[in-house]
């Protein structure tokens, strides 16, 4: 197996994992500033690169021709958005672990199409279900704002996952009739028009866009997020996906809510409730019952 390509896929993780954190660490800016500015950064990174390789300016020109392309990197600047501010609500460890059940949607997307699910399958979605179940369902609690707040980035964390999910399921399917874009074109397609959609709709934002609170440590912490957690493991998702199994890549990236977990405690002093545990445990088991049955379906995850 290709080690530079397991290496990558580590890196990977151990990058996405960090992305909580960093949000988290950046003044109170709304998360249309945050998610603008995180993905013009990674734009401005990837273009001299993708102005260096002939190959990518060929395939990211043709990729310009395709209209699913525009719908895959309308799909992840959604997922960014809803990820980021899924982080600034709800604790990150939590918000890690349920944007990591983007194969349990995928394997919802095959049973509507009519893919009938293996046995380990459904019993790996009902062990996620619990899993997801036992963490929010004490959650649920209308008295006070600061658990509403948890809740809805809860259940934004989800919907994003559901998004990445749905882009992953779309992309398999042209991926079978190798009509497939260039993953590395969609992530420059993402971060181009994500950053200009979002940057309009924060010019255009009522409130303030809080970029006067901005500090020479938050500039840090915006180009460590643009650079750290969102160009370079794009880059090295798309590059190990190419050379290894997909369920190979997907069980590496189940590491991201452990890397996730240990960085919000080091660094933000973020405690676990004691329910955490269990229910990381079920949703991870789960979703690696589901992986190792769905080597045909491109079960990715991203941050």
């Amino acid at each position: 197996m290709n080690r530079n390509a397991i290496l990558a896929a580590g890196v990977t993780s151990l990058m996405w994992g960090l992305t909580g954190v960093l949000v988290r660490l950046l003044p109170s800016l709304p998360a249309l500033t945050v998610t603008a500015g995180r993905l013009l950064i990674a734009l401005i990174l990837v273009l001299p690169a993708l102005g260096l390789l002939r190959g990518s300016r060929q395939r990211f020109r043709s990729l310009l021709g395709r209209p699913m392309a525009y719908v895959f990197a309308l799909l992840l600047a959604g997922y960014y958005l809803l990820a980021t501010a899924a982080f600034q609500m709800a604790p990150v460890a939590e918000v890690a672990l349920l944007l990591s059940t983007s194969p349990l949607f995928v394997l919802l997307f095959r049973r509507m199409r009519g893919d009938i699910p293996a046995r380990a399958e459904i019993i790996g979605a009902g062990l996620s279900v619990a899993g997801i179940g036992l963490l929010l369902i004490p959650k649920i609690s209308f008295a006070g704002e600061a658990p509403m707040q948890h809740l809805l980035g809860s259940v934004l964390a989800m919907s994003a996952a559901g998004l990445t999910a749905l882009y992953a399921y779309l992309y398999r399917i042209l991926a079978v009739r190798d009509s497939a874009p260039d993953t590395v074109g969609v992530s420059v397609l993402t971060f181009a028009m994500g950053s200009a959609i979002l940057l309009l709709m924060v010019g255009l934002m009522p409130s303030p866009a809080g970029l006067e609170t901005l500090t020479g440590r938050s500039v840090l912490l915006f180009l460590g997020l643009g650079t750290l957690c969102t160009a370079v493991p794009s880059i090295g998702y798309a590059f190990a996906s190419k050379r290894l199994p997909a369920v190979v890549t997907a069980t590496i990236s189940l590491f991201i809510p452990l890397f996730a977990g240990i960085f919000a405690f080091v660094i933000l002093g973020e405690r676990l409730s004691p329910l955490f545990f269990p229910s990381g445990a079920l949703v991870l088991g789960g979703i690696a019952m589901i992986l190792r049955k769905c080597n045909e379906v491109d079960c990715t995850i991203e941050l």
